[in-house]
Formats: structure tokens, sequence, C-alpha cells
């Protein structure tokens, strides 16, 4: 019982609510911008029907939906993804813009290859929908004033670093259902990446030429594949302990730098360091001098206050 409590006091323990505000702008600019990146593929809905396979919140369907009616919830989906990142009526912007970009991203994956590099945005998009995200640096707050420290300013920032650390947790378990320990002498790594690389070449697919190099190797394999599960494991337990959980988050940052490096495989929310904010002091962010206009631009955002101490 006084782990339960502790664990409940530490979950709930006040924190600024700058810091979750920037979580929303940070997570749903980056949405935005995905999305209108990847417009010509999320947005592109001409499609033989006979390759619809429903998933996700596209599940329940029999068939594909008109195609201005997809186009029609894509836009509204930038829309209010917009308003989610400025905290403009925030009650409607949050929810709106979670669940219309996980039908957005489930009903293309309805189409082909399923693609998972979305899921983790769409969980962190989801829990700030429900939070008080707006409190702060947002056009809901310009008539508001200073908003002190609390619990509810405190939970969603650290229920997004539970999500992370859960999504690595499952890769890691995935791995191991797959392969076994036989993952940890190196040679499954190994023969993906060289795999993947030869793959590449032959459909004139973008290749990675260092993973070509490194394949020519044995002895790096082994200790990689160990850091991997060791990084994909250790989330859990390390959230337990702030500055170990930071720098768990440097380290599986680097793990997508080498993914994307030895393969040409890139997964943009991680790349981004968007998905590891939750983990640090974020408001410190807008003390950069070429970024103290962001506050200033949301008129009656409260000005951030020093940092009390015992609050990570």
């Amino acid at each position: 019982m006084k782990l339960l409590r502790a664990i409940d006091a530490r979950f709930f323990a006040p924190a600024p609510a700058e810091r979750l505000a920037t979580l929303r702008l940070l997570a749903g600019a980056y949405g935005v911008i995905y999305m209108l990146v990847r417009a010509p593929v999320l947005a592109d809905f001409r499609f033989v029907p006979g390759r619809f396979e429903p998933v996700g919140a596209a599940a329940w369907l029999s068939g594909p939906i008109s195609p201005w009616l997809a186009l029609g919830l894509f836009g509204l989906a930038i829309a209010s993804g917009v308003g989610f990142a400025l905290g403009w009526r925030f009650r409607i912007t949050g929810p709106l813009f979670a669940l219309l970009f996980l039908w957005v991203t489930s009903y293309r994956n309805s189409w082909g290859m399923v693609f998972h590099t979305d899921n983790l945005l769409v969980i962190h998009l989801l829990v700030l929908a429900q939070s008080d995200a707006a409190a702060a640096l947002s056009l809901d707050a310009r008539a508001r004033g200073p908003v002190a420290d609390a619990p509810r300013f405190g939970w969603p920032p650290r229920l997004i670093s539970a999500c992370t650390a859960l999504a690595y947790l499952l890769a890691g378990i995935a791995k191991l259902k797959v392969t076994g320990v036989s993952w940890m002498d190196g040679e499954v790594l190994r023969n993906y990446v060289a795999y993947d690389g030869m793959r590449k070449r032959q459909i004139g697919s973008i290749h990675s030429p260092f993973g070509a190099f490194l394949v020519q190797y044995d002895w790096p394999f082994p200790a990689l594949s160990v850091l991997t599960m060791l990084l994909e494991f250790a989330g859990p337990v390390l959230l337990l302990w702030p500055r170990a959980a930071r720098i768990w988050a440097y380290g599986l940052y680097g793990f997508h730098v080498g993914v994307f490096a030895s393969m040409a495989i890139a997964f943009p929310y991680p790349l981004s360091g968007v998905a590891f904010a939750s983990l640090f002091r974020c408001e410190r962010l807008w003390r950069l001098r070429w970024l103290e206009w962001v506050p200033r631009a949301l008129r009656g955002a409260p000005r951030l206050q020093a940092q009390p101490s015992g609050v990570e």
C-alpha cells in the first residue's frame, strides 16, 4: 500500500501549466505540419475499392466512403489541428483533432501497408485532448491571469511518458516473441539490415550505404542488439527517476538516428524530438531568445515563473 500511495503521490504531483501547454503546442504543431507534408499521400483517396481492408478507427466500415467526404474530413482535421496547437476553443478542437487524426491515419492505412509510425502521436494527442492543456500559452487563456502549479497539469505529461515507455516495451516484447533470445547474438539484426539494404537496391528505393558497409563486420551487432533490448525494456522502470528517464530519452533518440543511418528508415515523430518532450522540463524552451515571441504572440498567456523546488 505504501508503494501505491507513493506512486499515486508522484503521478499526481503538481506541475507548471506551461509544461502541459508546451506539449500541446509541440504535438499540435507537429501533427498539422505532418499532415500538410504528407497530404499527397494522406489526402489521395483515388484507390481501387477491392484493396480496401479497414483497420483501426475505420474497421467498422463495410466499404470506402465518398472521396469528397474523406477529403473534407482531412481538411477539418488540419483546421482543428491549428486550433489544437493555438489552444483556441480547446474543449472542442482538442478532442476533435485527436479523433480526426486517428481517423485520417486509420483510413489511409486501410488501403495498403499498415504504418505504425503514427500510433504514438495519436496516443499523445488523445491524452492531451482530455487534459487542461489550454490553461496557459493559449488563445483560450488570454483573459486569464497566471496559473498556479496543480496536479491537473502534472498527470498528463506523466501519462504521456508512460505511454511512450509502454510502446517501446511492446516493441521489445514483439522482438523476443518472433526471434526469442537469439536476438541477443546480433545475427538477426545483421541479417535484417543486410536484407533491407539489398531489397531496396533491387527495387530502386532509397537505401543506406552505411548499412551496407556495417554488415561486413560481425562485432557491432551483438552490442547493438543488447543495447536495443535494454532501451526498449528499461523505460517503465527508469520513469521513476526523472534524470534517468531523460538519459533514456537521449538513448532512444540515438537508436532512431542509428536506424535511419543503417536502413534509411525514418520514424519522424521520435526523430523530431517531440515524442520525448514530456520527459523534460519542456516549458524552458520558450526561454530561448529566438523563441521568446511565441508566448508573447498568445495574448494573455502568463509569463513563465521560476521552477519551484521539488517539481520535476
